[in-house]
């Protein structure tokens, strides 16, 4: 009897323990997606017109449904953000952020993708790419090859290997940063593995040209910048800002008429 009294408390600890489990799971398992949208399409909620506002929320709508049909009933915890990065993937935005609130809730924030980039693969045809170097339109004519959101033209991009558009989407971001704009202020990109320069031609018509990229790249912009600032009007329309490192460790920045 003693024996059976042991086996009986041991399935009771177990079932117990089991049901303490399942509780648990079902707890905190994801019952509720929200997302917020970041979009260059849409103006700001309060500027938009109901028409607008019923296109975002059904655009919104679309990925909850499709989220919450993948997720509901997963732990929380087990949900990862490269995961949930990978459902947006061939679609016009990217996850920019999420979080989880506990027990059950999943917190989303996607942004709209913004083409800036445009590479010639053909006569006239183009490759249009995102901010981050991603591939967004293939295949389209010149006259197509246009910003999908304002129009104006992509930024021209020269590249040896496709692979290097994402090492041009990190310093145009960078770029960016330091002048405050980039499709405004840079007509084309250009760079070169065997020589390790990028080349920004500009606009107004001069260029700026930084040797070993890779290193020192905020100083570097942040030279040529302040350089670019110190020439008259007319001294923009040519030449090349060309930055370098001297020996010294300095970053310079010098005026090339000639180049």
């Amino acid at each position: 009897m003693k024996y059976i009294r042991k086996i009986i408390g041991l399935v009771i600890s177990v079932t117990f323990i089991a049901s303490v489990i399942i509780g648990l799971g079902i707890i905190f398992s994801v019952k509720n997606v929200n997302i917020s949208m970041q979009s260059y399409t849409y103006p700001e909620p309060e500027a938009m017109t109901d028409e607008e506002k019923s296109s975002a929320y059904a655009e919104i709508e679309t990925f909850r449904q499709d989220l919450m049909a993948k997720y509901r009933g997963t732990l929380l915890g087990f949900v990862s953000g490269e995961e949930l990065a990978e459902n947006f993937k061939n679609t016009k935005y990217i996850l920019e952020s999420y979080s989880k609130t506990y027990p059950c809730t999943l917190d989303l924030v996607i942004k709209e993708r913004r083409e800036s980039f445009c590479v010639r693969v053909g006569e006239n045809s183009y490759n249009t790419y995102d901010s981050y170097g991603t591939l967004m339109r293939e295949g389209v004519k010149k006259e197509e090859s246009l910003n999908n959101i304002d129009g104006a033209p992509n930024v021209a991009v020269s590249v040896e290997n496709v692979r290097d558009i994402k090492l041009i989407a990190d310093m145009a971001s960078a770029f960016g940063e330091e002048f405050s704009a980039l499709r405004s202020i840079v007509e084309s990109i250009e760079i070169s593995s065997q020589t390790n320069h990028i080349i920004f031609k500009f606009h107004c018509g001069i260029s700026l040209r930084i040797a070993d990229f890779g290193t020192l790249t905020k100083s570097k912009l942040r030279a040529g910048h302040e350089k670019f600032e110190s020439l008259s009007g007319e001294e923009k329309l040519s030449g090349t800002i060309a930055v370098t490192v001297k020996e010294s460790g300095e970053v310079v920045a010098e005026l090339f008429n000639n180049v």
